[in-house]
């Protein structure tokens, strides 16, 4: 399987060939198949494929995570430049989709109403678990085992003069099953990432989960780049992820920066996350990592850390003997390897 990032909300600095928005899609080839998962804001996402070299023409299938056009806003183009793929979706929400905050910021977030009637050939609204291409599934029922996010309280949906929050059952999940185990694609996780995960398990057994990829929506108001729950709640987030069998988490997106800010601590031998702690704000991993060294059992192993936790001694415990490597130029990562009594 190789997973392509099309568009996404930030870049390196040093790239100046591609496009960076407020939005997500990637491109997935898996098994002779190459599939479209969301299409950003705008055309964007085509330009990035030209310049990495993707031919868009050719993709087999298009899902799109929810009707919000930061996900679907690069319909239009892909309708151009793609003639056969059928796109796979949820039924639209009864209404206008608005982003609502404070008393004077109204946006109208949703699709282009006028797409989906001009192409009904090429749209498939699914309500059941299908399997669209061999091992490449659609989720559109999601159970609400853990709460939603926090920052759905922004996300109303419009009809006539009454204005109601966004239930989210246009959302749905996309769940490829390769040969060691399954990933899944969201787009914002309205729904709650552990509900996702946990509707997975559900229909899945006890699979193991390769990774779990996409946006988590723990952001609170973009523009403020404010975390929409606790730290506390977004560690205990944490904590419940790590009940699952779940080996890699990529995300991004809408799940802010302050919420991706967390220190792990990674089993490499079993492939799993042991714990993590949320750095703290206008702070650093050298605080974090204490904390998370506390809640973790850590005798008798091997540790190694970056330049980072090399910075000072409050990084490990007392205890600890620390044989550090340092590079006479900074540039170059440090590891420093500790093994604890």
């Amino acid at each position: 399987m190789r997973i392509t990032t099309l568009i996404e909300n930030s870049k390196e600095s040093s790239e100046t060939k591609l496009h960076n928005e407020h939005g997500l899609s990637f491109h997935i080839s898996f098994q002779g198949n190459n599939i479209l998962f969301d299409t950003g804001a705008s055309d964007l996402f085509s330009k990035n494929a030209d310049v990495m070299g993707i031919d868009l023409s050719i993709v087999h299938s298009a899902v799109i995570s929810h009707h919000h056009y930061d996900h679907g806003g690069g319909l239009s183009r892909f309708l151009e430049l793609n003639k056969d793929a059928k796109i796979y979706l949820r039924e639209a929400p009864d209404g206008e989709s608005y982003f609502r905050a404070m008393w004077f910021i109204k946006r109208y977030v949703g699709l282009d109403g006028s797409l989906l009637e001009a192409n009904p050939d090429r749209f498939v609204f699914l309500d059941e678990i299908v399997e669209i291409l061999p091992s490449v599934y659609i989720i559109p029922k999601i159970e609400l085992t853990y709460p939603k996010p926090k920052g759905n309280k922004y996300l109303y949906v419009k009809k006539g003069s009454e204005w109601r929050l966004d239930d989210f059952s246009h959302e749905l999940i996309l769940l490829i099953k390769d040969h060691d185990g399954l990933v899944i694609f969201s787009g914002c996780s309205h729904n709650g990432m552990l509900n996702m995960i946990d509707t997975v398990t559900k229909k899945f057994g006890r699979t193991p989960i390769k990774a779990v990829i996409g946006g988590f929506h723990l952001i609170g108001l973009p523009m403020f780049d404010t975390m929409a729950g606790s730290r506390s709640e977004i560690e205990e987030i944490g904590r419940k992820t790590l009940t699952y069998p779940i080996e890699s988490i990529y995300s991004g997106h809408c799940t802010g920066k302050k919420a991706i800010h967390m220190v792990s601590a990674w089993a490499t031998a079993n492939h799993i996350s042991l714990g993590q702690a949320v750095v703290e704000e206008k702070s650093n991993e050298i605080t974090a990592i204490p904390k998370l060294l506390k809640v973790i059992e850590i005798a008798g192993a091997l540790v190694t850390i970056d330049a980072m936790g090399c910075v000072t001694s409050r990084s490990t415990p007392s205890s600890c003997e620390s044989l550090t490597r340092r590079q006479s130029n900074w540039k170059t990562p440090t590891v420093s390897f500790i093994r604890f009594p």
